[in-house]
Order: C-alpha cells, then structure tokens, then sequence
C-alpha cells in the first residue's frame, strides 16, 4: 500500500464514519442516505485511478446555485425540518468536492465538513451508537491528520527543490519517490494513531469526571433530541393497541429495587379511562391538579401507610405524550421538573416528545389477598364515584349484562364476582391480534358473542362492562407489561410490544385492586439464544451509557469526590500506620541482630526468629523495590537489544546501512561536521579526510546498493570504527554521548 492510497482510504473512513453518525440519528431519508453513499464510493474510485470521470469545476459551481433554490422549495413548499434541509445541503455540496480531484484545500474543506456532520449528529443523538462511532471517527482523524501534513509537507518540500530527486521520503523505505509503502510503515502509523486515540480517552475520562455540569433536569431542552415514539393518548379507540404490540421499538427501561420477600412481577400503570361511548374509551374529569414539590420529589399520599415499598428508576425515551409511567400505587416521584394528578390517579408531567427523561417512583406494591377483600364487601360509594366507574354507553348491549349475571349467578361477594369474570374471560375466549374493526355496532359484544378472539383492549373493555352492569365501579388502565430482563444491567427493557391493558376494581376500604383478564398469550415472550444474549448486551451497554455518562450531574460528581478522599484519608492512615510499624520493627530486629553478633553473644537459630525476617524480605516496600529494579534491568535490556542497528542485518541490509552510516553522521555533526544535502557520501568523505569515515563510507554505499549482507566481521569492524570516532570527539572536549539507533533515513 503506497501513501497515497493510504491517505485516500484513511480520508474516506473519516467522511464515512460522520456521516454514519448523522445516519443514526434517524433524522436523513434513505433517498438522501443512498445518493451520498453512492457519491463516497464515485469519489474514492476517482482518487484510486479506476475511474477516469471527473466533474469539471464550473458544472459544480453551477449545481451549487441550482441547488440552493431546491433548498427554499425543500424548507418553504415541502415543509422539511430546518436540520433535514441543512443535512441535505451540506450533503450536496460535500457530494461536490467528491467528485472532483481534490487539492490539499479540498482535502481540508472535506475534512471541516467531517467534523461539521459529528457537531450536528452530537446535538441530535445520545445514545452508544454516536459513541462507538465517535471513537472510530477519532481514531480515523488522527491518522487523516498526520497523513495531510506528511503528504503537504512532501509536495512543499518537492516545490521548492525542483528536484524530484531530492524529495524527502518520510516512510522508512528509502527508494524511489511514491514506492509501495512497507508493512512497518503502515503498521507505524496504525499503531501511532492508535495509542494517539488512548491518549485522548486517558485524557477526556479525567476531565469529564472534573468539569462542573448542571443537573439533569436543566439540559431537556431538546438539544438532545430523537425520534419520538409513538405513544399513548387520553382517548383509546378498540383495535390501535394491536398496532402498537407489533412495534419492538424500546420505550424505557426500569430498575427495580424491592423489599426482600416482596419480589412480585409488576405493570407500569399509565394512562386510567372510565368513559365508553361504544367505540372508544377516554377519560372524564377535569384536567390534572399541579402537585406541590419539596426540592425535587413530589409527595403523593401522606396518609398512605405502605407495607412493602419497591423504588423504580425509569429512563423514558422520548414519547408522544407526557404520561408519568409507575407501579400501582405511587408515593413519590423524584427528579421530575413538574408533576399533576387526574381524577384517575394518572400522573403528568411536562412533555418529552424530543428528549429522554429519567425519574425515580415509590410505590406500596403490597396487594390484599382474596380474603381480606372478601371482608371488604360493602357497597357504600360516593356519587361521583357511581356516575363515573358505572357509566355504561347509550346503546349497551343487554347480552353483555346477560351474560355477566349467568357467571357471576351464587358469588356471595365482590372479589367473587370479580375473580369469575376474569376466570371465564381467560378460558373461554382467545387471545389475538388479527382482528376487523366492526363498522357498526358494540365492538366488546362482537368480540363476546361473534369473534371469541381478541386483545388485551377487548379483554379488559368486557370485564369492565360486565362488572359495571353488576353495579361494581371498574375502569380500564393502558400501560405496559414488566417488559424483558436484562441481567448483564440489571433493567427491565420495556417494548411498544409490551403495550398492554388491563382492569382496576375499586374495594372501598382497599382502594383500587388490579385484574387481568387476558389469556397468557397475551404476555410478550422474548425468546433466548445467540441474537439475545447479543441484544441484552448491546442494551447495557446503552443503559450504561444513559446511566453513567448523560446522567452524570454534579450531584454525582460530589458523591464520587467525597467517597474519593474518603478513601485516600483511610489509605492513608493505614498505610502510614503500616510503615511506622515496620521500620519500628525493622529496627528492633537489627539491634537483636547486632546483639548476636557482639563477641560472646549467640545466635538464635528459632523459627521465630527467621519468621521475623522472612516478613522483613517480603515486605510490600521490599517487593516494590524489587520489581521496580526488574523492570528497570528489562528497559535497558531492551533499549540495547532492540534499539541496535546490528540487529538490521539479519532483516535488511539496506537497512542496516543506513542505520550505521546514519550513527557516523550524528558522531561528526556533535563534532562540528555536518553534511551539507546537495553533498554525496564521498564528496563529503573526501572533504573531512578521516580514515576511519572514508572506510565506513565505502561499506555503506557497498551494503546499501549492493544489497549485501554485512557480515560478523565488518560488523565489528563498523563498531570499532564508530567507538574510535567517538573517542576522537572525547579527545576534542566534547561532551559524551552514548550510541544510538537511527530513526530517520539519510
């Protein structure tokens, strides 16, 4: 692989990896995203030589005009977003400069761009995959960068000489002008922008954990934007969820954290409707009530005693409605900007359709048995809970309260009557989602009496029907199923799969106690294996990211400070207490020593006593000291084996040459004589005189053009001829210097 092509391959990794971090926005159309990616193949087959097209500079210049009138019809009569139009624009113009034999100017206006593209896709996506690809894109910068300067330093230094003769080959093979470039070379400048790419994260790491930052809350101005999901809405029509159910696209994740013994699978409650008007649900009542906040938590219900409290992180994606999504029965909320409360315990925050959001819920999951609420069996409600949660529509269809009394026939109780609705619904009747809209007529009575086949919607709309003509308050809750563990981060990964709907009855003493009459299939199953085990890890990974990364605020960076000098106080202290005993120690040990050896005193020979001072040679100090001296011994080891030009002979001797004429020039020019470049090695011999330079001279140009390979006697002889020029200089007040390798060619 020569420079060149180098250069080309290491520029177009670039252009490619931030414009696949602007694709994973979401935010381009694939018409935008196929034209651009086939102008980056044209334009790298123009830079390679395979293909001969090149588009002249006044057809771009007149494109250029043409396309900024497409871009006023795309903002003002097709009504794109400003960024699609700014994407497409820049997208054109980049497109324009591909197709054209590019300059070192070109070169540097593609590479701006590169950056342009990271600074958009950052400002419009935050999750791992605008990670991995910044750290690609990095690693690629790094080495496009280096590759310009060597390639303008190459046609600078050409320009001025005149000579391509004299052109200086910065890539360690030195042979004719744009030779195919070694393997070494390549790897050098692989390797370099590797360690280069460590570096930088070494560095950033240290200063995004220092630099101050603003909370959370204070960034959701949707900087960090994407694409919202479609969600949930106050009015639900029979048949849309099953839309939803076969969407796998991630709505939130949820850490749990329950009381020992309570662990239970849980629902995250969403929006409550109590309407039916024979079609769709929707929800009553006036609008919701602001509820006061104490800093950043929200206190729910002071009365509530709870019995089993289970704390709920939530990292919401962007959504289309501003729902507050909890486990039954909330107490608080924390890190919530706002928060409001509907007549149905449903609770609102302010929109998010641009942004993520994460918050903390407590919740009291306990639920009463079946006989506790067999107990509680009274029928004393109030007005307005009667009005509203036995609401039945106009034209209800009498079959349907028919039917609930032939189930419900002998059950002494509510919880009786509830839990024989939700039986039969379960066995009787088929879960599925393949399903007509009816045109005309009650949905609910053609799914009980016609189809026998639904989903969740027609499940929980009948037994809420049913309950209701039985005078027991009911309403419907949309949320969403406990969703898919993931053990590698310890969340619950939520779906618009998992999109689901179920019932609450309302028990006066025990409040509203929830009911699921649909039949198993209805729960979502997410399957095992290779591509899962691969999903879930992909998804920590992201949940890391979200947790550990743009949920870093100043509140964390306090805490890991505080626990920081915590433990270097506790360090500290136990290691300074450590090494006062030791060379306490230390020292009793070598007064009984010096004991013993006094004239007349003995040496004891007990196991306590060498104990003693196998304790002492063990010591962590000792062993440090002693690693530390290995280490050093392995460095200078290394430095003299690997650094010696004579262990170029056995892999080159061109190479070798080079490396020994090179040492006998860096000898003379600390003595005063240095080769002028328009000199050749025996015009420059000739004019210093020095026998031992002429012979040395007269073995490089035989090794280095002869290609013959030095031998164990002229390498010694080399060697005795390059510490005899060394001497000389000694002999001359010159400081000493110690022999070493030669990185750059003559």
């Amino acid at each position: 692989m020569n420079f060149d092509r180098y250069f080309n391959l290491s520029s177009y990794s670039l252009l490619t990896t931030s414009f696949a971090m602007l694709v994973a926005t979401r935010q381009l159309d694939w018409i935008a995203v196929a034209l651009f990616m086939a102008m980056l193949v044209t334009g790298f087959l123009i830079d390679t030589n395979r293909l001969s097209w090149n588009l002249p500079r006044r057809w771009a210049n007149t494109l250029m005009l043409v396309y900024v009138g497409m871009a006023f019809v795309e903002w003002q009569v097709l009504r794109f977003s400003p960024v699609l139009v700014i994407s497409h624009f820049v997208l054109f113009a980049t497109s324009m400069k591909l197709l054209r034999t590019k300059s070192n100017r070109d070169w540097l206006w593609l590479h701006i761009v590169s950056f342009c593209l990271v600074l958009m896709s950052a400002g419009l996506s935050a999750g791992t995959t605008f990670l991995l690809l910044l750290v690609v894109y990095i690693f690629a910068a790094v080495s496009t960068f280096i590759g310009f300067e060597i390639r303008r330093s190459q046609q600078s230094f050409a320009e001025e000489t005149q000579n391509q003769a004299l052109s200086i080959e910065l890539w360690r093979e030195i042979k004719e002008q744009r030779q195919p470039m070694t393997v070494s070379a390549s790897r050098g400048l692989f390797g370099f922008s590797a360690t280069a790419l460590i570096a930088i994260l070494l560095v950033a790491i240290p200063i995004f954990l220092a630099v101050p930052r603003v909370s959370r809350g204070a960034g959701r101005n949707g900087l960090l934007s994407t694409e919202a999901l479609s969600g949930f809405s106050d009015t639900v029509r029979l048949g849309e969820v099953a839309q939803v159910k076969l969407n796998p696209q991630i709505v939130m994740r949820v850490r749990l954290r329950q009381q020992r013994g309570q662990q239970q699978m849980l629902r995250w409650r969403g929006v409550t409707l109590d309407q039916y008007d024979g079609q769709s649900w929707f929800q009553s009542g006036p609008e919701p009530s602001p509820i006061r906040s104490v800093g950043d938590s929200f206190r729910l219900d002071d009365k509530l005693l709870p019995r089993a409290y289970t704390e709920q992180r939530f990292f919401l994606e962007p959504i289309d409605t501003n729902v507050v999504f909890v486990a039954p029965r909330p107490i608080a909320v924390i890190g919530l900007p706002e928060l409001s409360r509907d007549v149905g315990d449903g609770l609102w925050t302010e929109p998010h359709r641009y942004n993520k959001i994460d918050y903390t819920v407590y919740s009291d999951t306990s639920v009463p048995g079946d006989e506790e609420l067999a107990a509680d069996n009274t029928r004393d409600f109030r007005r307005s809970i009667r009005e509203r949660y036995l609401q039945l529509p106009p034209e209800h269809d009498k079959r349907i309260s028919q039917l609930a009394a032939d189930i419900v026939q002998g059950a002494p109780t509510q919880i009786e009557m509830a839990r024989r609705i939700e039986r039969h619904l379960r066995e009787q009747y088929t879960y599925s989602l393949n399903l007509n809209q009816v045109a005309e007529g009650d949905p609910v009575a053609d799914f009980l009496f016609n189809t026998r086949a639904g989903h969740c919607e027609y499940f929980a709309s009948a037994m809420v029907l049913m309950l209701r003509s039985r005078q027991i308050p009911a309403r419907i809750v949309n949320g969403f199923q406990t969703g898919e563990y993931n053990a590698p981060a310890d969340v619950y990964t939520v779906r618009q799969s998992d999109a689901h709907s179920w019932v609450e009855v309302l028990f006066p003493r025990s409040g509203w106690v929830a009911f699921d009459p649909t039949p198993a299939a209805g729960l979502s199953n997410y399957g095992d294996g290779l591509m899962a085990w691969m999903r879930q890890y992909g998804e920590a990974m992201e949940m890391f990211w979200l947790e550990h990364v743009i949920g870093f605020d100043l509140s964390r960076q306090l805490s890991m400070a505080y626990a920081a000098q915590k433990w270097i106080a506790f360090y500290q202290k136990g290691a300074s207490s450590q090494w006062l005993d030791w060379t306490s120690g230390l020292a009793r040990r070598l007064e009984s020593w010096r004991e013993t050896r006094a004239p007349g005193g003995n040496l004891p020979e007990d196991s306590s006593n060498k104990a003693s001072w196998r304790s002492v040679a063990f010591h962590p100090a000792m062993l440090a000291g002693a690693a530390l001296a290995i280490l050093g011994a392995l460095v200078f080891f290394w430095r003299n084996r690997w650094r010696s030009w004579r262990r170029a002979i056995k892999r080159d001797a061109g190479q070798s040459a080079i490396r020994f004429y090179q040492e006998m020039l860096r000898l003379l020019e600390r003595a005063g004589h240095k080769r002028e470049p328009h000199q050749t090695p025996q015009e420059f011999a000739a004019q210093l005189a020095i026998p031992a330079v002429n012979e040395i001279t007269r073995l490089y140009q035989r090794k280095r053009f002869g290609d013959e390979i030095l031998g164990d006697d002229e390498a010694a002889r080399v060697e005795s001829l390059l510490r005899d020029l060394k001497k000389q200089a000694g002999r001359q007040n010159y400081f000493r210097w110690p022999l070493r390798s030669v990185k750059r060619s003559p």
